[in-house]
């Protein structure tokens, strides 16, 4: 079965890129300025199916299969010597290279997500590291780990495959690392709450794209149009902040315009403050008895209160994804003191995620 699987990884990554690919990022990165006993390709592939795949967790136990593969013998220290920041570049070079590979397909996509021109779902995980790695990245858990890394990724709802992947240290917030621009225009993003920003929300709409968040807990937007009416005796929403009438509302679906305020980045030694419209939606869960809010800017002849928490649930995908990388294919293995072994090790963990 191991075997099996290992050929099956091979077999997927070598026809996005081939030999001749990995030579040439290998000889761009400076990691074969000249022959030598360690192949930089054959290296790769042992990374990849040993600690990526689950084969092998230590150093040893790759230079075993190193040795086994390239029917060559390389003592420890050699191989060991292999782990530098090139090989590191090396592998980070690879994944954008799949990366481009995938984004070149256009997806097709049916039902709720048919007006949207692609579908990205934005997240990120921390990765412990080593305690010793604590001054290149230090964790977000002060007080049970020292070191951690922070693995952002943007993935497309139609395959989920990455289409952006950054790695910071741990206590690196989300929102510092992602960046909107023309590339979202008629593109859907589905965010976590640690991504939620209003001066983010504003960004991708001036930029002529769409986004559905979760509403943040001490959130209060003031509702200043309903989109839906309720029979009978319902609370009135226009005129109220939603945290004063929550507790009273009844109704099933709450589809409504809300106004919020942020203070835009600071320019010329000012920061001004901007009002913005945006759609607030809430689901009744029938055995809570509670709401599940959203805020987004996909107009409701677009998507309807139902359609907006069933596209904002496609999320779960990218959690899914999360937990493969940290079992099946080793991400929360990493427990080496070399830097360059950890980096080279959450790099190999993710190109296996193309192997699928």
């Amino acid at each position: 079965m191991a075997r099996n699987k290992c050929i099956g990884i091979r077999e997927q990554l070598t026809s996005l890129v081939s030999h001749q690919k990995l030579t040439s990022i290998a000889k761009n990165v400076g990691l074969q300025k000249r022959k030598r006993k360690v192949s930089p390709v054959s290296l790769f592939w042992t990374v990849v199916l040993g600690f990526g795949a689950g084969q092998a967790k230590t150093i040893a136990a790759l230079r075993r299969l190193y040795q086994t593969m390239t029917k060559t013998t390389i003592v420890s220290s050699s191989f060991y010597d292999r782990f530098t920041k090139e090989l590191t570049l090396f592998f980070r070079k690879v994944v954008a290279e799949l990366i481009t590979k995938l984004a070149a397909v256009r997806p097709k996509y049916q039902g709720i997500f048919k007006k949207f021109e692609d579908v990205f779902i934005i997240d990120a995980t921390v990765v412990r590291l080593h305690h010793l790695l604590e001054k290149k990245y230090p964790s977000t858990w002060t007080n049970h780990t020292k070191a951690s890394a922070k693995l952002s990724m943007v993935i497309c709802v139609h395959d989920a495959s990455p289409r952006s992947i950054k790695v910071t240290e741990g206590r690196r917030h989300e929102c510092k690392k992602f960046r909107v621009g023309k590339w979202i225009s008629g593109k859907l993003l589905l965010f976590d709450l640690g991504f939620f920003k209003y001066q983010l929300f504003d960004n991708i709409t001036r930029n002529k794209g769409y986004f559905i968040s979760r509403l943040k807990d001490n959130a209060d937007p003031l509702i200043t149009k309903t989109y839906s009416r309720c029979r009978g005796r319902a609370i009135e929403l226009e005129g109220n902040r939603l945290r004063d009438i929550e507790a009273g509302l009844r109704r099933e679906v709450i589809d409504a315009e809300v106004d919020v305020s942020f203070k835009r980045r600071e320019y010329a030694g000012k920061r001004t403050k901007k009002h913005q419209k945006l759609r607030l939606v809430g689901l009744l869960n029938e055995e809570t008895k509670k709401y599940h809010f959203y805020v987004t800017n996909i107009p409701s002849s677009h998507l309807t209160p139902e359609e907006v928490g069933s596209a904002y649930a496609a999320r779960w995908q990218i959690e899914l994804v999360f937990n493969e990388l940290k079992t099946h294919y080793r991400l929360g293995d990493i427990e080496s003191q070399n830097v360059n072994v950890a980096e080279t090790f959450l790099y190999s963990a993710i190109v296996t995620l193309y192997s699928k």
